[in-house]
C-alpha cells in the first residue's frame, strides 16, 4: 500500500511539473499544414504552442534532448527504429497508413479496384532520394512485389516533390495518404505495407490530460484530412479493423461518400 502510495505521489508532481510547460513544440515531418498548428494550440489553449518541420530521426532526437516537446514520427508498422527505443522515450500509434499508389488524374490505373505487381512495370517512376526516411519502406515494398528494379525517372526528396512530379511528369510514385497532394489519385496496392505514424515523447516531460488532448486531436485531424480523399475515407470505414485507433473519429458511414 505504502509503495502504491509512493507512485501516486511521484505522479502528480511529475503532472505538476510537465503541466508548467510554456511553450509545447511539436514536431512533425515532410509539411506541417497549418491547420494542423490550429488544431493543437486550440486543443492545449493555455499554452504557446510552436511546431516544426523535420526528419524523422532528428525529431526524435530533437524530443529526447528536450528540444521538442512532442513529435509524429513515421516508422515502419513491423521495424521499430533504433533512435525510438532509447531509455526515456514513450509511443503511441496515432494511425497505421497504408502504402498506396500516387498516378496522375485520369490516368487508366485510376478507376481500378487494386493494383498489383504486374501493373507497376508499365508505370513511368519516381523514387525517393537515397538519404530520405521512406527509401528503406518503398524499396522492401517493390521487392515484396518482386520489382526490385524499375528505373525511376526523378529521386524526389520527399512526397510533396515526388506527388509534383505525378501531376506534371505523368509519373507515378509510392506514397501514404499524409504524402499525398489533392492534384493527384491514391490507388490501393494489394499485400501492400503499412506506415505507423507514432507520436514521440519523453517520459514525465508531458502532462497526462495534455497528451490525450494531443492523441484525439491529431486523430481527429487525420480523419478530417481523409475526408478530403474520398477514396480513402471509404477505405477506411471499409476496412475498420486496419485502423483502431481510429474508432472514436470515424464518422458514419453514410458520410463516406
Amino acid at each position: 500500500m505504502l509503495d502504491g502510495l509512493v507512485q501516486q505521489a511521484d505522479e502528480v508532481i511529475s503532472e505538476a511539473a510537465a503541466s508548467s510547460t510554456v511553450t509545447l513544440r511539436f514536431g512533425n515531418t515532410e509539411w506541417t499544414p497549418p491547420t494542423l498548428l490550429g488544431a493543437i494550440q486550440a486543443a492545449v489553449p493555455t499554452v504557446d504552442v510552436e511546431t516544426e518541420t523535420l526528419a524523422p530521426a532528428a525529431a526524435v532526437d530533437a524530443v529526447h534532448r528536450g528540444a521538442l516537446t512532442v513529435a509524429m514520427v513515421p516508422a515502419s508498422a513491423t521495424d521499430m527504429p533504433d533512435s525510438l527505443l532509447q531509455p526515456g522515450l514513450e509511443t503511441t500509434v496515432i494511425v497505421r497508413e497504408p502504402i498506396w499508389l500516387a498516378v496522375p488524374r485520369g490516368h487508366p490505373l485510376v478507376g481500378r479496384t487494386f493494383v498489383d505487381g504486374t501493373h507497376l512495370s508499365t508505370l513511368y517512376w519516381v523514387h525517393y532520394s537515397r538519404d530520405h526516411w521512406f527509401h528503406e519502406i518503398e524499396k522492401r515494398l517493390l521487392a515484396r512485389l518482386n520489382y526490385t528494379d524499375l528505373g525511376a525517372v526523378h529521386y524526389a526528396d520527399g512526397h510533396h516533390e515526388a506527388m509534383s512530379w505525378v501531376r506534371d511528369a505523368d509519373a507515378a510514385a509510392l506514397t501514404t495518404a499524409t504524402g499525398a497532394t489533392g492534384d493527384v489519385r491514391l490507388v490501393p496496392i494489394r499485400e501492400t505495407q503499412s506506415i505507423a505514424q507514432l507520436l514521440v515523447w519523453r517520459r514525465d516531460t508531458v502532462a497526462r490530460d495534455t497528451l490525450r488532448r494531443l492523441v484525439d486531436t491529431v486523430r481527429q485531424y487525420y480523419c478530417e484530412y481523409a475526408r478530403s480523399i474520398p477514396r480513402y475515407l471509404s477505405w477506411i470505414m471499409e476496412h475498420p479493423a486496419e485502423f483502431p485507433e481510429l474508432e472514436r473519429f470515424l464518422p458514419l458511414r453514410a458520410q463516406a461518400v
